[in-house]
């Protein structure tokens, strides 16, 4: 008797370590696929947002401090971030859509990054490339903290 109800101890052990092993796998693998559900929307938004509000909308996703690269420069902070794409969006020929293809978080959910592609057209003459955002989660909102894109080239 001795013998089975250590048996049996050491059994019970064994399933309520296994399954207490597992879970916090399980629970980090469904808190990362929720981060970049999540993650993949506030782009997609971000997307929705610039479509139908231009420049208010491009500019409501950017965190104050955000930066995006051109012309070999950085452009930082959303006031400078306005004054350079006000122009851009003034043209009422332009427009730019994108669409994500992949999100990723860091585990702590204050990083993520979103890329796919875009399309910038500028009344017949469209611009297709790849877009990379780096995302920081700030009050429980991602926000824009690096948005950049690159043209695509023809290849030789």
């Amino acid at each position: 008797m001795n013998r089975t109800s250590s048996f049996a101890l050491f059994a019970a052990s064994c399933i309520v370590l296994i399954t207490w092993a597992g879970e916090p796998k399980a629970k980090t693998k469904d808190r990362m696929a929720t981060l970049e559900r999540e993650l993949r929307q506030a782009d997609t938004d971000f997307a929705r947002q610039t479509a139908a509000r231009r420049l208010e909308g491009w500019m409501d996703s950017f965190a104050a401090d955000a930066s995006t690269i051109q012309n070999g420069k950085a452009i930082t902070g959303t006031p400078e971030l306005r004054k350079y794409y006000e122009p851009v969006f003034a043209n009422h020929d332009f427009s730019l859509t994108w669409t994500p293809v992949h999100a990723e978080a860091a585990q702590d959910g204050t990083l993520g990054y979103t890329y796919g592609a875009y399309e910038a057209k500028n009344g017949a003459n469209a611009t297709h490339g790849m877009y990379v955002t780096v995302w920081r989660r700030e009050n429980g909102r991602w926000r824009v903290a690096l948005d950049l894109g690159s043209a695509a080239r023809p290849q030789p």
